[in-house]
């Protein structure tokens, strides 16, 4: 059975990779639902290596940030 490829990264992706780093831990059917994708699209999207590069950058991007702010609050 010949596998189709990836979906392209695409602009309107990125609605699903705000909807992830807002809902960590979410379901896939809410991801779904939230963004007018099917539930078979949203996982043909968030398995893509784009998309995962592009996730993986976002959480790092959250990180630094929250990094960032626990320090400023440390005084020393």
């Amino acid at each position: 059975m010949r596998r189709n490829r990836y979906p392209t990264w695409q602009r309107r992706h990125e609605a699903v990779l705000l909807w992830m780093i807002q809902n960590p831990g979410g379901k896939v059917y809410d991801c779904a639902k939230a963004t007018g994708y099917s539930r078979w699209q949203i996982s043909r999207i968030i398995n893509s290596p784009d998309f995962q590069i592009r996730y993986k950058d976002a959480l790092d991007l959250r990180l630094k940030h929250t990094v960032e702010g626990m320090l400023r609050g440390v005084k020393r």
